[in-house]
């Protein structure tokens, strides 16, 4: 059997001190790149493995951090965690996936206890109040999603993505194209009223609430107002749901829109395929955008144009944060927000 290749030989095979070697391995000290790069060297040429276990009794650590999702129902979730779990990995983490459905996040965390992570990343359905079990607990937490950041005196820190920009500037591309027309698949709202238009935009937190705010906010900038009628009320973010707000739109009896935007990718692939379905043509007759930049979304058939809110960098700020603390940052909460781009593919003109 081979012998365990060990610490002191790779600083020997790289002519380091033993300290260096470790330096590179825990990423802490100062060197020149040149020597961390030798030292990385060594570590290939021979084979090196880092004895996770050992370190990790020896750190008083499980060296797993947790994730807590709604679901895997459709596809940004899975996106989402393959990109936590490759950023964990970069840190020498593993990751624990724990579920939480249509329930409140709240009944899942005896479960994080037993699971015994060194820290929790949830995606957070609401957003929490100071004093919320969430927030408060033995072990460090980060929290993603698009509400606002978690409240003064927590230690949560918390990623989100920019919704509102995001949002405005692909409707201003359709726009500057001519589009005026847009209909938008997503909204979930109860009845299309005045009433619920005017409690959509009046709302801060959420996905929804941001997406449509920049929606609205693209015809104000050009001095025009949407058409609320194209404003879908039944469809969910979902496949399914983008297929029968393309259902409800055409038995309406209003004109074809110039371009339909849904609020995630999911609900712009069904109504892609449901188009299609229909004989509308995408995009010669309609245009169809999403949000999300899912990895389904360049097989469409077209393409699928759609936001890129940089979900790896998304996660990579989430696990960096929360490794932060689990290391010893005890200082307030942080508050990081993605960039974004807008992904041209042959769903638009």
């Amino acid at each position: 059997m081979s012998k365990r290749v060990t610490i002191t030989d790779v600083a020997r095979e790289a002519g380091v001190s033993i300290k260096t070697v470790s330096n590179v391995l825990n990423e802490t000290g100062s060197m020149r790149p040149e020597t961390r790069e030798r030292v990385k060297a060594a570590m290939r040429d021979l084979g090196y493995r880092l004895n996770v276990s050992a370190r990790a009794m020896k750190a008083g650590r499980t060296m797993l951090i947790g994730l807590a999702l709604g679901g895997f129902d459709q596809p940004f979730m899975p996106y989402l965690a393959d990109s936590v779990i490759a950023a964990a990995r970069d840190r020498g983490y593993g990751v624990i996936t724990d579920t939480y459905g249509d329930n409140p996040i709240e009944e899942i965390i005896d479960e994080t206890y037993r699971l015994g992570a060194d820290g929790w990343v949830f995606f957070a359905a609401h957003g929490y109040r100071a004093g919320e079990r969430v927030l408060d607990q033995p072990y460090p937490v980060v929290t993603l999603g698009d509400f606002d950041p978690a409240p003064s005196g927590s230690l949560a820190d918390w990623v989100t993505m920019p919704n509102t920009e995001s949002m405005r500037a692909l409707t201003g591309r359709l726009l500057d194209g001519g589009a005026r027309t847009i209909a938008l698949m997503g909204t979930c709202l109860p009845s299309n009223t005045e009433a619920e238009q005017r409690r959509l935009l009046e709302r801060v937190d959420g996905a929804t609430a941001k997406r449509v705010r920049g929606f609205v906010q693209a015809f104000h900038d050009r001095g025009l107002e949407p058409d609320w009628r194209y404003m879908d009320t039944p469809s969910a973010w979902s496949r399914a749901g983008g297929a029968q707000g393309v259902r409800h739109l055409l038995a309406s009896g209003l004109p074809l829109p110039d371009a339909i935007m849904c609020l995630n990718d999911a609900s712009a692939l069904g109504v892609i395929a449901e188009l299609q379905r229909e004989g509308v043509q995408v995009p010669a007759q309609v245009q169809v955008t999403g949000f999300d930049n899912v990895p389904e979304s360049e097989f469409s058939t077209p393409a699928l144009t759609t936001v890129d809110p940089k979900v790896a960098d998304y996660a990579r700020y989430a696990v960096d944060m929360l490794i932060e603390r689990i290391e010893g940052f005890d200082g307030p909460a942080r508050t990081r927000v993605t960039d974004y781009a807008i992904v041209e593919r042959g769903s638009t003109r």
